[in-house]
């Protein structure tokens, strides 16, 4: 009785898991196929001598592939992270396979405000103009924390730091239109449950807190791509996107479960960084997008989002909140 007890129990369980593998595989092949059925390429050969870009992350993973991009086109392009021996290598890279010496590094650390400031207050006095700012940098699955700031760690790399340094480069960019500013979000921006009052509170660190959390960033960064383009003057572009399931590194810091469902969805659907950059490098150079200010765009195309980022109140709420806690005056 105990033994056939067993074997029932077994067999169940067998059946939940191998149901529960179903269900994942099903659901990832219907999100390849909802927001991926092909892979967009950008087809502009637009030309950036003597146009200066900024990328912030440009060391690894997408970042790398659209510095590498711009730097073909001619364009003097800054990679500003905080690893400088990574840095190093990708430029000897980037040199290397484009022939452009116009590559440098600049350290920044989104995680600290200071270094922000320092960041911008370095490049206003070095630089005369800056022509694509490209806020690429993020982070995901790190164990909930707050920074020295006050601000949930996640929430500070992936927007609170890129906001303060776009705000703080806003002079240059408007000088030198026309010019881009281009927002890297994700299309986990739709899972976000954001209240305005707890955007810099640490979250859960279990595997749906960090989820929850790495939603929230992505959609702030929707919501601030709208109270920009409302914001800035004609000439200058800015928009947000979703870049596709990369397999980069984003995700190294989860654990169990958690890292395994993201790996195995990444080797269903993933693209390589080089792929995943196109739709970056589309909004820095495409001809079609000169003029286009507020969109978000999948697959070099303009794609559909949360109706969270048309709420109207909900954008001014968090630029408001965003200024207050990145002690900051409205620049615009």
């Amino acid at each position: 009785m105990i033994l056939a007890i067993g074997y029932y129990l077994l067999i169940t369980a067998l059946i939940l898991f191998l149901t529960l593998c179903l269900l994942v595989l099903t659901t990832a092949l219907y999100v390849k196929l909802k927001l991926e059925p092909v892979k967009g390429v950008c087809t502009s050969n637009v030309r950036l001598d003597g146009k200066i870009a900024l990328v912030t992350g440009g060391n690894q993973g997408i970042g790398l592939e659209t510095a590498r991009d711009l730097a073909a086109r001619g364009a003097r392009v800054l990679i500003a992270c905080r690893d400088a021996k990574a840095a190093a290598e990708a430029i000897a890279d980037i040199r290397a396979t484009t022939g452009n010496d116009l590559v440098e590094f600049k350290h920044l650390d989104l995680a600290k405000f200071s270094s922000v400031r320092q960041f911008a207050e370095d490049f206003n006095s070095s630089y005369d103009r800056l022509d694509i700012l490209v806020n690429n940098a993020g982070c995901a699955g790190l164990r909930s924390k707050s920074t020295e700031d006050g601000i949930d760690v996640v929430m500070q790399v992936n927007y609170f730091g890129a906001f303060l340094l776009t705000n703080l480069l806003l002079d240059k960019i408007i000088t030198s239109k026309p010019s881009r500013i281009v927002i890297v979000s994700s299309w986990l921006h739709n899972y976000a449950k954001l209240r305005v009052e707890d955007l810099h509170k640490v979250g859960e660190n279990d595997f749906f807190g960090q989820i929850y959390t790495y939603s929230n960033s992505k959609l702030c960064d929707l919501l601030w791509t709208k109270a920009l383009a409302k914001r800035l003057p004609e000439g200058v572009t800015v928009n947000s996107l979703h870049p596709g399931v990369v397999k980069t590194n984003i995700f190294r810091r989860l654990s169990g479960f958690g890292l395994k469902l993201i790996n195995f969805l990444c080797d269903l659907m993933y693209k390589t960084p080089k792929e995943g950059a196109q739709t970056t490098i589309h909004l820095c150079v495409s001809e079609e997008v000169e003029g286009v200010r507020g969109k978000y765009f999948m697959e070099c195309k303009e794609a559909q989002y949360s109706s969270k980022a048309d709420d109207d109140a909900l954008v001014e709420q968090v630029w408001n909140k965003s200024l207050e806690l990145t002690n900051l005056r409205d620049p615009l």
